[in-house]
């Protein structure tokens, strides 16, 4: 700690003993803290939040990814730091599991992780996009699908797609998720703990989801290469938030039945109609018999796409 002092100040109140008035003054010295204080501090509070220090820690760019051998879920853990830490010194912190067993998946569904899979959560305290917060969804989403494409190279862009409103598909079946979960003071976005699960070599969780990997096929420096990727494309997207039209335009391009008939459960009734688009506060716009319906996140649950 660095002890910083100023001339101390009148503070405006006061007391009367007998004869005599005692002015109050306020010491204007403060304790600011460096750099190494508040790494040392936040890696204090995510270590009491997760159970144990990690077992890895390495820089990369301008995260710190750290490493655990397992844990219940990331995103949990997470919050539960944030909770505790003061604000702001988690800020680009990386948590990752070999071995997640009750990962939450959107709608409280769980999702479990084998050491062949990937799980992580990305924690973010500034900068974050308070007038168009879906911004956020749709660059997470798309640095994702990037970093797929850049560290296993036999898919193609064409068969790996985002289905509304943050699933990782590959070839029409679900090869993973994530899920955004924040936090407001007040008007303020205080925080955002972002999972991150994808279904590399490990055995897909549900019947109608798939792998990254062929089936027989692991290899230990993919799923490296993947985290380090997912940490480097999401700091590019982040920076293209200020322009959250353009990043819209890109989340469409690569958006899973765009134009499509599909269905939908709304409140128990089923909605049929044409994914027309997804606007930016993250609606889905649907086509149903010549009028448009939006619906926000959560409020619809997807039933397939129609036949052709």
């Amino acid at each position: 700690m660095v002890l910083q002092c100023a001339p101390e100040r009148f503070s405006g109140s006061s007391r009367r003993y007998a004869d005599r008035m005692v002015l109050a003054v306020l010491p204007t010295c403060a304790k600011i803290a460096t750099v190494e204080d508040l790494h040392t501090l936040a890696l204090s509070h995510l270590s009491k939040a997760m159970g144990t220090p990690p077992l890895t820690s390495r820089s990369e760019g301008r995260w710190t990814a750290l490493g655990w051998a397992e844990t219940d879920s990331t995103n949990s853990r997470a919050m539960r730091a944030l909770r505790t830490s003061p604000g702001g010194i988690l800020d680009h912190f990386a948590l990752h599991v070999d071995h997640q067993t009750a990962g939450r998946g959107q709608q409280q569904r769980s999702w479990a992780a084998s050491p062949q899979d990937l799980a992580m959560t990305l924690i973010l305290e500034h900068k974050l996009p308070t007038r168009t917060p879906f911004a956020l969804n749709i660059a997470v989403s798309l640095a994702v699908v990037q970093a797929i494409e850049t560290s296993i190279p036999a898919i193609q862009s064409k068969d790996l797609l985002i289905k509304w409103p943050n699933d990782i598909m590959l070839k029409g079946a679900k090869a993973g998720g994530i899920l955004i979960e924040n936090s407001w003071r007040g008007n303020s976005w205080s925080s955002a703990t972002i999972g991150i699960g994808l279904n590399l070599a490990g055995t897909p969780p549900f019947p109608n989801a798939t792998r990254l990997i062929p089936e027989g096929q692991s290899s230990p420096e993919v799923l490296h290469n993947l985290r380090q990727a997912i940490l480097n494309k999401t700091d590019d997207r982040l920076a293209e938030m200020v322009h959250p039209t353009s990043l819209l335009q890109q989340f469409h391009q690569r958006l899973f039945g765009w134009g499509q008939r599909q269905r939908w459960q709304l409140d128990g009734q089923e909605v049929r109609g044409s994914l027309e688009c997804i606007d930016i506060q993250g609606r889905l716009c649907v086509n149903s018999n010549g009028k448009q319906q939006c619906f926000a996140p959560g409020e619809v649950g997807w039933l397939g796409l129609e036949p052709l």
